[in-house]
């Protein structure tokens, strides 16, 4: 995979992942939710794939509560896109302090399906994959991921 298709939306879809970015770094809820299609799919590797973007949005809150500090970056790796359909890959780093100022940090891998819709394109199909610093993450309510 490189980086296939016109510019332009290969462009637009370089913006979701920063918008995607600079919200979850904002903790900003309907900035995160805007970057995902309604009938868009979650997937993240302790819990059961989440659909639609009230439950996805729902989940994330649920996820950073942990973390009073966040910061999001990544790039994205690869990107073809098909009409209105695109894949791709984004690399991530995340640097989180819990509660008690415990930092962390969390480096990984999104493999995207995006979907275009009335001239704009979202998450279809967002699936996380940890490559390096998950033992100190909480990933539910009690306890830290393994």
């Amino acid at each position: 995979m490189g980086f296939t298709g016109p510019l332009e939306d290969r462009i637009a879809i370089q913006e979701l992942n920063a918008t995607y970015g600079d919200a979850v770094s904002m903790r900003d809820k309907d900035g995160f939710g805007h970057c995902f299609a309604t009938d868009a799919t979650w997937h993240l590797p302790w819990r059961e794939p989440v659909h639609g973007r009230d439950a996805i949005v729902e989940l994330w809150v649920e996820q950073i509560a942990n973390y009073p500090f966040l910061n999001f970056s990544g790039f994205v790796g690869a990107l073809e896109i098909n009409g209105d359909r695109a894949s791709g890959r984004l690399w991530t780093r995340e640097v989180v302090a819990d509660e008690a100022g415990l930092s962390s940090q969390v480096t990984g891998r999104y493999d995207h399906e995006y979907i275009k819709r009335d001239g704009r394109w979202y998450y279809f199909n967002k699936t996380f994959t940890p490559l390096h610093g998950m033992e100190n993450i909480v990933t539910d309510e009690a306890e830290p991921a393994q």
